[in-house]
Order: C-alpha cells, then sequence, then structure tokens
C-alpha cells in the first residue's frame, strides 16, 4: 500500500520552497538562513535569479552546500517570470513561496504543511505576514498601507501573499503560471484567477513571514510609484487610483469653495485626511499596538498618505506617458 500523500506533505518531503531574488545581496543572507532553519525541511529551495547586479548570486551560491538549495537563473526579469523558472525547475507536486527580504519564521512551512494535512482537499494554502518595524517612519507606513488583519481560528490574519503560500504545482500549470511582464500586481492577477476558478483554499495563520518595508521617503516614493504605474498595466485601477483622484477632486472644488462661498471651506481637506488616518490607524490595531496610537503618530501618517498618494499620481503619468524604466523594465 502507497504512502498517503498527506503524510508526505506533512513530512515536507513533497514540497519545493521556490524563491525570486533580484539584488537582495543586503537581507538575502539573513532570509537564506531563515529558511535553512525549518523545522520540516523541504525537498528543495530553488532559488531563481532574476538578473541581479550585485553579489546576490554569491551569496546563494555558498549555501548549496546544505544539499536543498538550487540556483537558476532566469535572466533580467520581473517577480512573474522568476517565479514560473523557479517552479518550472522545481521536482516536487506542492510548492511552497516566501519572498526574498522577508524573514520566514521556523515553523512557517511546518505551519503550511500542517494546514494541508488538516484540509486534504485543499488546492492552496495562505500562510501570513506581519511588516518588519524597526523605525518610526516604517511603523507609520504599515500603518498607512499594510492590509489590516483578520481574526482566522483565533490567530491573526494578513494575506493573501506570495509571500506565505503553498500550493499544488497542478493548479500553477492550469492557472497558466504567473503574468512575466509586471514589475507588480502579478500577484493579484493569479489570485483572481486562483479565485475564479473555485480551488479549495485553507488557512495557516501560524505560518508568518516578517515583511520588510521600505525606509526611506524617496524608497516609500519609488516603491509605490512603480506600484501605481503597474496596477494600470493590470487593469485594476479601479481599486486604487480612481479612489486617490475622486478625494483630490473633492479637495480642489472645497478649495474654489474656500474663495467663492465661505473661508471654512478650506478646512475640509484637512479634516478629511485626518478623518482618513484615524480610520487607517483603527483598521491596523495589530500594529498601532506596536508603534502607538497618539497625535504624533496621527500626523505621520496623514503626511505617508498624502506622500503615497503622490506616488500614485506620478506613477499614472508615467503610465500615460509610457515611461516604462521608471517601473524598472529590465534589459532583456
Amino acid at each position: 500500500m502507497g504512502i498517503p500523500v498527506v503524510n508526505l506533505v506533512a513530512s515536507g518531503t513533497t514540497v519545493s520552497v521556490i524563491v525570486p531574488v533580484r539584488d537582495e545581496a543586503g537581507t538575502l543572507e539573513e532570509f537564506l538562513d531563515s529558511l535553512l532553519a525549518q523545522r520540516t525541511r523541504p525537498a528543495e529551495i530553488v532559488v531563481a535569479d532574476a538578473g541581479s547586479r550585485d553579489h546576490s548570486t554569491r551569496i546563494i551560491r555558498d549555501r548549496i552546500g546544505s544539499g536543498i538549495v538550487k540556483l537558476v537563473e532566469s535572466g533580467p526579469s520581473y517577480p512573474g517570470r522568476a517565479r514560473n523558472t523557479a517552479i518550472r525547475a522545481a521536482t516536487q507536486p506542492w510548492i511552497a513561496m516566501t519572498d526574498a527580504g522577508t524573514i520566514v519564521n521556523d515553523a512557517w512551512l511546518s505551519e503550511l504543511t500542517a494546514a494541508s494535512m488538516t484540509n486534504p482537499d485543499a488546492d492552496v494554502v495562505f500562510g501570513t505576514y506581519v511588516p518588519l518595524v524597526r523605525t518610526f517612519l516604517e511603523g507609520c507606513l504599515a500603518l498607512a498601507f499594510v492590509a489590516p488583519s483578520h481574526e482566522v481560528d483565533g490567530r491573526r490574519f494578513r494575506g493573501p501573499s506570495t509571500a506565505s503560500m503553498l500550493i499544488r504545482r497542478r493548479v500553477w500549470e492550469e492557472l497558466g503560471g504567473f503574468p512575466e511582464n509586471l514589475r507588480a500586481c502579478e500577484d493579484l492577477l493569479f489570485f483572481n484567477r486562483l479565485s475564479g476558478r473555485g480551488y479549495r483554499t485553507a488557512y495557516a495563520s501560524g505560518a508568518t513571514v516578517a515583511w520588510r518595508l521600505p525606509s526611506t521617503w524617496r524608497g516609500i516614493f519609488r516603491r509605490f510609484r512603480t506600484y501605481s504605474c503597474n496596477t494600470i498595466q493590470a487593469g485594476l485601477g479601479s481599486r486604487w487610483q480612481r479612489s486617490v483622484c475622486m478625494m483630490y477632486l473633492a479637495a480642489v472644488l472645497c478649495a474654489v469653495a474656500s474663495v467663492v462661498v465661505h473661508w471654512s471651506f478650506a478646512f475640509v481637506p484637512f479634516a478629511g485626511l485626518l478623518a482618513r488616518a484615524v480610520r487607517s490607524v483603527r483598521a491596523r490595531r495589530d500594529i498601532a499596538a506596536e508603534v502607538g496610537a497618539g497625535l504624533r503618530v496621527h500626523l505621520a501618517v496623514c503626511a505617508m498618505l498624502v506622500w503615497i498618494d503622490a506616488a500614485a499620481f506620478a506613477g499614472v503619468f508615467d503610465y500615460l506617458r509610457g515611461a516604462r524604466s521608471v517601473a524598472e523594465v529590465p534589459s532583456v
């Protein structure tokens, strides 16, 4: 009698971990060490380098001696192509995904595989992520945009995300893999296809990944400018840019009303921004418990929201003028 697949999944022996990498030398050693320290050992860790110009590949090769790390080259490419390249090189029927630049807790793969055993009909298991907050700036950024968490099985859960998930390889094949022409939002399109096809999902709220945030104002602006441009390219502009445009159109109308009707209309946009910051902080109580929720934090979140909005407008202009270089298109 054959060994049931669920038992193999629980032991980790039918799981390939795949990771796309590009220019992650500053964080790659800590990330790979966290993968190699997993309580449940995967069959292999397939790292796809997407054209790194730093010494990322050297760091990966240094870990090949562990016996389970494999390096494949996808050439200069976006995350979708790198993920697809890594999955094609993987040998196992289950694929665990995470992202370079994160820190994976030592029970991450154990929690994912345990959830697949508890839910043997599941086609995909979603883990969760938490923002890695080390500075006041990162804390305010997390309060401004990191997705709010909700409760799953008595634990806080945030997702879905390619930073923490387990999927059957055949499901990836049936969905045609990840879109390869986008710097960002390729994961959202993949998840849309996943939910639209009715695949069965399970959740592992203990499979936690610590997600690094941009740590400078310049890095934040660049990140959200890229997100904005690629969101429109992916056909998802109505989710973000439309609401931002409506808010600022209302602010312009208030400015006009302050001149032709009454000066007090000038305060309406500021009151709206502060209310937006209050809602944002309240929706992320788990992060606020770490960062704080005083006046200083709320004012800083106001500034962060305006900064992200400005980056969103810059991304719209990039899209309209076809400035794909801002979206970090690699040379192929």
